[in-house]
């Protein structure tokens, strides 16, 4: 199949590829595995976007990383990096989280803090108790205007996409919190904008960043159990007793929870090409705080994913899962079976039956303190660095028309097509060959670079 490619300059010598995409990819592209032609890693996948099926690129990753490299070099003075500002906007209960990666940066002078906005003043006493030194603004202008260099999102969904939005238009490097946003037209636009901004955009989630999950990706795509045909996936909890847009915003628990386990699954498998799903509500009333919802959303997702490589995937997520003890993720391939221990944005090993070796091999994980908002380290790095970060915003785009496509499958009560697809993933699991010396690793609450 070829696929035509021109390139188009623009005002201010800007240069565009356009791309133009014949209406399947998954019977003509070929990848690692032999299993017919249908496969997985493919050797390019182009992300469609749902309506004109054409995707506008400025430049390339390659283009694009020498800019952000430039501009990441000017952080240097008299010889040394400066570290890399971050500000925050939106101050709930996983601000912490976040601060806890900036405290790990900080002290090695790789970033430092900037102003962190919290409009209800309210909770300023005790945001600034538990942190005394915490700089404090009630407007997102205020942190976009200021001179940090990369602002993270973590305000609630619905705000995501006009956040960020402002944030590259200051020209800021931008961190969003899944989902990037709330539909994918609305991402794409954020995503032409950071290509026209010359700047990074990283969206949560960050499974795709863990050691652990990088190390078993690469077994999988090394044919170690051979060709996956099967995998399970579930996330739940028992919903949210402090905010009420978990069940009243028309989030879901899908986009909400299990967002994780769908970029694992299509990281793991690619590209999904069609989507069966159902929600019901189990908990109604919902009660939120002082408030009682008489009528909450659905709080409890399950679909079945047709993936290009011929994977079959199911996925559950809840918001009225009280608790779990099973794998996160579960893979079924024709010589084995793979699992990943813990859930996948908190990986505890990972187990693995080859018919070769003829036993159970367990597999500790590769670094357990890893965060699932390591992606602000991610980000920071590469920065410094001057490389993208490890991560494919067509992946992302593709995220969200599945859980478009879960939505129309409900309401519809049928089968739903996806028509995009995404770029192939590396992951670099040999950057992370296992310490010979692990055994001497005391201290397991410490990263291994830290001991």
């Amino acid at each position: 199949m070829t696929i035509p490619e021109t390139d188009h300059k623009l005002a201010g010598g800007k240069r565009w590829r356009r791309l133009r995409l014949g209406k399947s990819l998954g019977s003509t592209l070929k990848g690692s595995h032999n299993q017919n032609t249908r496969t997985w890693p493919p050797s390019v996948y182009y992300s469609t976007p749902s309506e004109s099926a054409l995707l506008y690129e400025r430049g390339s990753r390659h283009e694009h990383g020498e800019a952000v490299e430039k501009e990441s070099m000017g952080t240097i003075r008299n010889g040394k990096q400066s570290p890399i500002g971050v500000g925050i906007i939106g101050a709930g209960n996983v601000l912490w989280a976040y601060l806890q990666v900036l405290d790990r940066l900080m002290p090695k002078g790789h970033a430092c803090e900037g102003p962190i906005c919290a409009r209800r003043r309210e909770v300023w006493p005790d945001l600034e108790a538990r942190r005394p030194s915490i700089r404090l603004v009630t407007e997102p202008r205020q942190v976009v205007g200021s001179d940090v260099q990369i602002v993270v999102i973590i305000t609630s969904p619905e705000s995501h996409a006009e956040m960020a939005r402002l944030a590259l238009e200051h020209e800021k490097h931008v961190l969003v919190e899944k989902p990037l946003a709330s539909t994918r037209g609305e991402a794409e636009m954020l995503v032409n904008l950071a290509a026209d901004q010359g700047r990074h955009l990283l969206a949560a989630p960050f499974v795709q960043l863990a050691p652990t999950f990088r190390v078993l990706w690469g077994r999988i795509r090394d044919g170690d159990i051979g060709c996956v045909h099967s995998a399970r996936a579930l996330y739940g909890n028992a919903g949210s007793t402090w905010a009420r847009w978990y069940h009243e915003s028309k989030i879901g628990p899908l986009a909400e929870i299990g967002i994780y386990n769908l970029k694992s699954l299509t990281a793991l498998l690619g590209p999904v090409e069609e989507v069966l799903a159902a929600e019901v509500t189990a908990v109604k009333p919902r009660r939120v705080g002082k408030v009682q919802i008489a009528n909450p959303d659905p709080d409890v997702s399950h679909i079945i994913l047709c993936h290009d490589s011929g994977a079959l995937s199911s996925l559950v997520s809840s918001h009225a899962i009280q608790r779990y003890r099973r794998p996160g993720l579960e893979l079924y391939g024709t010589e084995g079976t793979a699992n990943l221990l813990g859930d996948d944005w908190d990986p505890r090993g990972f187990e693995i039956w080859r018919n070769q070796a003829g036993c159970w091999e367990e597999y500790e994980p590769i670094e357990g303190t890893w965060l699932w908002a390591d992606g602000l380290a991610e980000l920071v790095m590469a920065l410094r660095q001057g490389r993208p970060p490890l991560a494919e915003l067509t992946h992302d785009l593709h995220l969200l028309e599945v859980i478009e496509a879960a939505g129309r499958a409900c309401r519809e009560r049928k089968a739903i097509r996806v028509v995009s697809r995404f770029r192939p993933l590396d992951l670099q699991p040999e950057a992370l060959e296992a310490r010979k010396d692990s055994h001497h690793l005391h201290d397991h609450t410490r990263a291994a670079d830290e001991q």
